[in-house]
């Protein structure tokens, strides 16, 4: 899928806590899986990162199109908009296996979600390159 130039800037990071259960580095590895080539910070049992390249996303401008959740993904990244920063919750365990599922409540991930914040100078812009109507 040849993925659109987006024409605005975005400043995309993440937080997933790394339960006790949990290998390290299958956390990573889903983090990894959804956001392909984003930074790896781990400390205190939670992993972060950023990054400012669009082509991070591509898995999920790939997979929200073809999953056809786009309406869901619009909604929730509105609910969440604060001035020019949202966020949405990804399932770890699917991410994990290289499925994009949107979680609306951290509990529909039972081992907790990978949560993702957007930032970026035009929502719409962003919203219509990640999730088209």
């Amino acid at each position: 899928m040849k993925i659109e130039p987006l024409n605005t800037q975005i400043q995309i990071s993440y937080v997933a806590e790394i339960m006790k259960t949990e290998d390290p580095e299958k956390v990573k590895r889903a983090v990894l899986n959804i956001l392909p080539n984003i930074e790896i910070r781990e400390a205190n049992n939670t992993i972060t990162g950023e990054s400012s390249d669009p082509m991070c996303l591509r898995v999920l401008y790939e997979q929200i199109r073809a999953r056809r959740i786009a309406g869901v993904v619009r909604r929730l990244y509105e609910e969440h908009l604060v001035g020019n920063k949202s966020w949405l919750y990804f399932n770890k365990q699917a991410a994990y296996v290289g499925s994009v599922v949107v979680c609306e409540d951290p509990s529909e991930s039972p081992l907790g979600p990978i949560k993702v914040f957007f930032e970026c100078e035009d929502k719409d812009i962003f919203l219509d390159w990640l999730a088209p109507w």
